[in-house]
C-alpha cells in the first residue's frame, strides 16, 4: 500500500504537466505576438512625431509591417518547437506504458 502512493502521485504530476504545458504555450504565444507588433508600431509612431521626422503615418505603417513579419515567423518557430516537444512527450509516454505492461 505504501508503494502505490508515490506511483499515484507521479501519475497526477504528469497529468498536471499535460494540462499546464499547452496553457503556458498559449500565454507565451499571446505575449510574443502582442509585443512583436506593439513595440515596432510604437517606435514608428514615435518617429512620426512632428519633433522627429514628421512623416505622419509612414513609420507607423512600416513598424506595423515589421512587427507583423516578426510575429509571423516567430510564431511559426514557436509552433514547430512546441510540436516537437509534444511528439517527444507522447513517445516517452507510450514507451513508459509499454514498459509497465
Amino acid at each position: 500500500m505504501i508503494l502505490e502512493f508515490p506511483i499515484l502521485f507521479r501519475y497526477e504530476e504528469v497529468h498536471l504537466k499535460e494540462w499546464v504545458r499547452p496553457l503556458q504555450f498559449l500565454l507565451t504565444v499571446g505575449w510574443y505576438v502582442a509585443l512583436s507588433v506593439i513595440v515596432p508600431v510604437a517606435i514608428g509612431y514615435w518617429l512620426d512625431r512632428p519633433e522627429m521626422l514628421n512623416k505622419a503615418p509612414l513609420f507607423t505603417f512600416i513598424g506595423l509591417g515589421v512587427g507583423t513579419f516578426i510575429a509571423f515567423f516567430g510564431l511559426v518557430k514557436l509552433l514547430l518547437r512546441f510540436r516537437n516537444e509534444q511528439e517527444k512527450l507522447e513517445k516517452n509516454h507510450k514507451e513508459t506504458k509499454q514498459g509497465q505492461s
